[in-house]
């Protein structure tokens, strides 16, 4: 198996938590992926904003991931907001529906006009 096929990072802006994502989220990555994401939303972060322009392929096992998340969030009126998606995955969304789950932007400004009160 390869070394770091994923790295994520955060940083904040405006009070929220955004997870900057670098690589591949796979069945292999997936792990990490979850963990990350649930470092967020254990802060109590109800808008999970994930940096995708780094990611350059995520398979059913990273969109799982971001499925719970929503379950996990949405009843308190949370979102999962992927910004910057690259082609490939921008030509996935709209297949599996998952566009109108996710809120999928290009600039953190979108989000950021979106999500606050």
């Amino acid at each position: 198996m390869e070394s770091i096929r994923l790295a994520t990072a955060t940083k904040e802006v405006d009070g929220y938590t955004i997870l900057v994502l670098n690589g591949e989220v796979d069945v292999y990555t997936a792990p990490q992926f979850r963990e990350a994401i649930d470092k967020v939303l254990t802060q109590g972060q109800l808008h999970l904003i994930l940096e995708m322009s780094g990611i350059s392929y995520i398979d059913s096992s990273g969109f799982g991931i971001l499925l719970s998340a929503i379950k996990r969030i949405r009843p308190k009126g949370g979102t999962v907001n992927l910004i910057a998606c690259n082609a490939a995955i921008d030509r996935v969304l709209p297949i599996t529906k998952l566009n109108t789950v996710f809120n999928v932007v290009d600039t953190l400004d979108q989000v950021l006009t979106a999500v606050k009160p």
